[in-house]
């Protein structure tokens, strides 16, 4: 060990002591409320009441100690030595009591019963909010009275500290001698053992604790086999795969690498240590560990352990562990970054988690024994295992990789026979790395390099030798320079997971499967093999995020991107098939227009003349914009559901298939309505109209109510300025959201047909509808009838409610132009559509129809404008974009949309 962690262990002892000492003057059971009492609820409560206030005073001042220092071992140590301390006095306490009507009172250290800690308790490194599990032993030959006794003291010690809730504590009870027959461990028997195998003594007779801790050695030699097969089974942590760049990462996830890869070492070596800093001090000391694989290790686990112990100061419950985005700036400031959360997130990501995964990866695997004999023969060099990995021959074991790009080879069998590479192949291949960087290179060879790169994305398993290469940097170092700057480049976190360049692997991993797996989606399958070049398809994957790594501020990524596609893709060698660059440079522009085409009105002869313009009237074009589509968001968190894959579907048919419409003379189009019924929902709007049309006032309203359906509110009215904003006022003012809207005009005349529900998303309760109702309609008639301003009906009062409260810090914004439709892409909040109107209604511009989309708490609004709106918003983008922001920023404050006061 260490002389920091013996220094550690020293102090944090002595502060453990002076703990004890603090609470045997606090808690003098003899002298609190209740004592002798039958009823202890009294005493109970006082003694709760002392320890939680205790607890709080120390684990206060146990976080501003944590804002100090680095030094994760002692941090943890001392939280260990509280719990401690507490368990300790819980458990004196429950002997007292046991005591107090005994003739011949019980000592602690004759008791036949012993608490141990275990688990990460027994490891001595508790964090604010870990689970303290204890578990009480008691000694195997003990008598009838002696077990009736210790049940007294258990029972005690339970109402103390477990059912009092003073830590989140489990407690489990067995023998003092196991049963180390040659038995099967089932799952849940080796869980427990796992933990017990990692005990400590807190409290009790220290005989009893030297027979269980006897018993436990020779229970782990016995089954040691099957404890390291089940070891073997979270090799999964080490897979390329699992990948540590996260954008919202699980601590604890993270150092379970450590934690499998070190105990899959101490119980095949038996080492002594089982506090993984101590451990890993001990590996080092004994030579397992070389001294860069030491540092980065330590540096790693003592990095991650200070993030948790930030993150259980500001989160409680399943998420404690998590980085999330509510955090995430606070985390980053309390461990040196104050506004540099990309910098903290490149800390994390290359100095903490990934050096810590490859190092644990490599003392995991290194205490496997490895199937070295080959089932087939590759070349001279190479073969392939029994386990489908590539090995090297024997011999060959210190192989030269001369020259550098036969490393190549490997990747090919990778992608054309699903090969994988064995642990001693990557760690030669790891260290020679540097040998491999292309400093110069000569026709011949780039040449030779971008033919390999052809094969690879030909290959039928590309995406896995894509993600290969990127692990090894050489996709970045040969292919594509470019994509080193979406290495761990943070991306929206309320859309994407992982970081940009993890999230292009993952795009191209759900193409794959189109090819490869037999769940596929059957349309999306028939779409994949129907394309004439899969080739253009897999490049505009691999590329379609390129830009956010080159752009600068201000710049539009995909039209970067886009420009950036020739000169990469005459790099790798496409530099003859002119039509390849096109179509790629095209889908990686429009890669995300097709989710604003679906978002388009499907009736409408337009929206299918824009697609067809959009796409020059190619047929393969589309699928192909329909196939990035999917695998970009197949790529985040809004992985396509069954039926939006349907839309997809349905979308391509209608577009290849959609007729357009014939104009019906009005004699047919009144003998058609005489002949048929009306739907309800259209008899409904029909009554609505009828009375819009007898009325003097210029303006009718209704709503319906809908059986767990949105309601539907008809409003009929003179076509005026700032219509559409003023009846999305009065929806938000009384707290309903807009799920649809549906806007006609002819002439003069407007009939608006809104969908609406309540703010949390669901239908109006039919109890509460015709208080809605009511309300509704009498806002409607002060404003268009009674001509009240909003400013005087709504005044001084906020939109803000406590769900969005709080919920985001700014507006976030994205503003698209699709032929003579606007696309404005923000949050989910109330009062979205009544601000967006509100824009268009300053600035003059005409809103035709508009279309309301809300998913996954974003609103993503279309509105048609006239032609000549289009023009003035493309002519001043920038101040449009600022305008809407400005306006819809009070959604995001608890602030009045029309204040008492004038707003200075």
């Amino acid at each position: 060990m260490t002389d920091l962690y013996l220094s550690n262990r020293t102090h944090a002892e002595q502060y453990h002591q002076k703990l004890l000492h603090q609470l045997n003057n606090l808690i003098r059971p003899d002298t609190l409320p209740g004592c002798r009492d039958p009823d202890l609820q009294t005493f109970y409560l006082e003694f709760k009441k002392r320890i939680v206030n205790f607890v709080a005073d120390e684990t206060k001042k146990q976080k501003k100690k944590l804002l100090h220092t680095d030094n994760s071992h002692l941090l943890l140590l001392e939280r260990t030595g509280l719990i401690d301390a507490v368990v300790q006095t819980s458990f004196r306490t429950a002997l007292w009591l046991a005591n107090r009507d005994l003739e011949i009172p019980l000592e602690e250290d004759s008791l036949p019963l012993a608490l141990v800690a275990r688990g990460g308790y027994g490891r001595q490194e508790m964090y604010y909010s870990s689970d303290v599990d204890i578990h009480i032993i008691q000694k195997t030959s003990a008598s009838e009275k002696e077990i009736n006794q210790t049940d007294q003291v258990i029972h005690y010690f339970d109402y103390l500290l477990v059912y009092q809730d003073i830590f989140p504590t489990t407690t489990g009870t067995g023998p003092s001698q196991l049963n180390t027959e040659d038995e099967e461990y089932n799952q849940t028997r080796l869980s427990i053992f796992y933990s017990l195998m990692e005990h400590r003594m807190v409290a009790g007779n220290p005989w009893v604790y030297s027979e269980f801790k006897g018993s436990i050695k020779a229970a782990s030699l016995v089954h040691k086999e099957q404890i390291l097969k089940e070891c073997f089974k979270h090799k999964t942590y080490f897979e390329i795969q699992n990948t540590v760049f996260q954008q919202e990462p699980n601590i604890k996830e993270e150092l379970k690498r450590l934690y499998w890869a070190t105990s899959l070492v101490r119980i095949r070596e038996s080492h002594e240590k089982i506090n993984q800093f101590e451990l890993l001090s001990e590996l080092y000391n004994k030579q397992k560990l070389s001294t860069l694989a030491f540092k980065n290790m330590l540096n790693g686990l003592n990095f991650l352990s200070r993030v948790r112990l930030i993150l259980h100061c500001h989160q409680t419950g399943a998420h404690r562990d998590v980085i999330s985005y509510e955090v995430r700036e606070v985390v980053a400031e309390a461990m040196g970054f104050k506004n540099q959360v990309r910098e903290f997130f490149r800390e994390y990501y290359f100095q903490a988690a990934l050096p810590m995964k490859r190092y644990c990866r490599n003392l995991f695997w290194e205490s496997i024994t490895f199937t070295t004999r080959p089932s087939k023969k590759l070349s001279g060099e190479f073969g392939l295992n029994s386990e489908n990995q590539i090995i090297f021959s024997e011999g060959h074991e210190n192989h030269s990789w001369d020259p550098p790009t036969a490393v190549f080879d490997i990747f090919l069998w990778v992608a054309r026979k699903n090969y994988f590479l064995s642990y001693p192949v990557i760690r030669s291949i790891e260290l020679n790395l540097d040998r491999m960087t292309p400093l110069f290179q000569n026709s011949a060879e780039k040449a030779q390099v971008q033919i390999y790169f052809q094969n690879f994305i030909r290959g039928k398993y590309f995406a896995k030798t894509i993600r290969y290469l990127h692990e090894f940097k050489l996709l970045e170092q040969y292919f594509i320079p470019e994509f080193k700057n979406l290495s761990g480049l943070l991306q929206d976190i309320f859309v994407h997971m992982f970081p940009t360049d993890i999230h292009v692997l993952a795009a191209l991993d759900e193409l794959n499967k189109l090819e490869i797996a037999s769940e596929a989606d059957p349309f999306l399958v028939e779409l994949y093999q129907s394309l004439r070049d899969r080739t253009t398809l897999k490049l505009s994957v691999i590329l379609h995020d390129i830009g956010k790594g080159i752009k600068t501020k201000g710049e539009n990524e995909e039209l970067v991107g886009a420009h950036a596609v020739p000169l990469i893709l005459e790099n790798l060698g496409y530099v003859k098939n002119q039509k390849l660059i096109k179509d790629v440079a095209f889908l990686v522009e429009k890669h995300l227009m097709m989710k604003d085409l679906m978002l388009l009105d499907p009736d409408e002869d337009d929206t299918y003349d824009m697609i067809w313009d959009l796409v020059n009237k190619d047929v393969d074009r589309l699928k192909m914009l329909i196939l990035l589509t999917y695998a970009d968001r197949a790529g985040t968190k809004m992985r396509m559901s069954k039926s939006q894959i349907d839309q997809l579907k349905y979308f391509y048919q209608n577009t290849l298939h959609h007729k357009k419409k014939v104009t019906v003379p009005k004699p047919v189009q009144h003998e058609f309505i005489s002949m048929i019924r009306l739907p309800k929902d259209l008899q409904s709007q029909l009554q609505t109209y009828n009375e819009f049309k007898k009325s003097k006032d210029g303006f009718v309203a209704e709503m319906f109510f809908k059986q767990e359906r949105p309601s539907q509110l008809v409003v009929c009215s003179r076509d005026h300025q700032g219509l559409l904003f003023k009846i999305s006022a009065v929806l938000a003012f009384n707290k309903l959201s807009i799920v649809e809207a549906n806007i006609h005009t002819l002439g003069n005349n407007v009939l608006d047909v809104f969908k609406v529900c309540d703010i949390s998303g669901n239908p109006v309760e039919f109890s509460n509808f015709f208080f809605v109702q009511k309300q509704i309609l009498e806002d409607l008639n002060k404003i268009f009838i009674e001509n009240i301003p909003m400013s005087s009906l709504y005044q001084g009062r906020p939109l803000t409610t406590g769900i969005e409260e709080g919920k985001y810090r700014d507006i976030k914004l994205k503003i698209s132009l699709i032929g003579n439709a606007v696309k404005v892409e923000t949050h989910d909040i109330i009062g979205t559509v009544m601000m967006e109107t509100k824009v268009f209604a300053e600035l003059n511009m005409e809103i035709q129809r508009s279309v309301i989309h809300t998913n996954y708490g974003t609103a993503s609004n279309i509105f048609y404008v006239r032609p000549e709106d289009v023009r003035q918003i493309m002519r001043e983008e920038q101040k449009f974009k600022k305008l809407l922001a400005k306006t819809l920023a009070p959604l995001v404050h608890p602030e009045p949309i029309f204040p008492d006061q004038p707003v200075p």
